[in-house]
């Protein structure tokens, strides 16, 4: 999506020129009326700009700042795993391997290289499984250990 928006193209335009949207908006179109009743300018296309706003800003935030909206809530914060505080640097390191799947197909999509799409998947569902080795005695997803941070009180850093 962030390619369309590069090509100057707005939200209407990504929408009528990615696959599959036609049928999207056909099942939810039951929603468009009580949508724009609700207060949602575009209806069904505002729904997908929100989540698709969401979906790639949630993220960002925790790779820029050390903590997703929810870890800042509860005063959580990522740092090495030594115990200091992490910088951008860590922080985007940690992003770029949490979020491998999503990373690989932007880039795939961004520079043509179909191989990178067919790693994306099981690059992230290795990643996703990884996230059970938080059950182990030390705590850390496997994107923290591969990126060498732990996630930390906030008043621990």
């Amino acid at each position: 999506m962030m390619l369309f928006a590069w090509k100057g193209w707005g939200w209407a335009s990504v929408v009528e020129n990615l696959p599959g949207t036609d049928e999207l908006l056909a099942l939810y179109a039951p929603m468009e009326e009580l949508l724009v009743e609700a207060g949602m300018v575009h209806g069904v296309q505002g729904l997908l700009a929100a989540t698709a706003l969401l979906g790639i800003g949630y993220p960002l935030i925790e790779g820029v700042t050390g903590a997703s909206p929810g870890k800042w809530v509860l005063g959580l914060r990522i740092g090495h795993a030594s115990g200091t505080a992490g910088d951008t640097a860590l922080y985007a390191k940690r992003f770029a391997i949490k979020f491998i799947r999503p990373l690989l197909g932007a880039l795939a999509g961004a520079t043509g290289l179909g191989m990178l799409g067919w790693l994306a998947g099981p690059a992230g569902l290795v990643i996703s499984l990884g996230t059970l080795l938080l059950l182990a005695p030390h705590r850390q997803a496997l994107h923290d250990k591969l990126a060498v941070t732990a996630v930390f009180r906030r008043d621990a850093l």
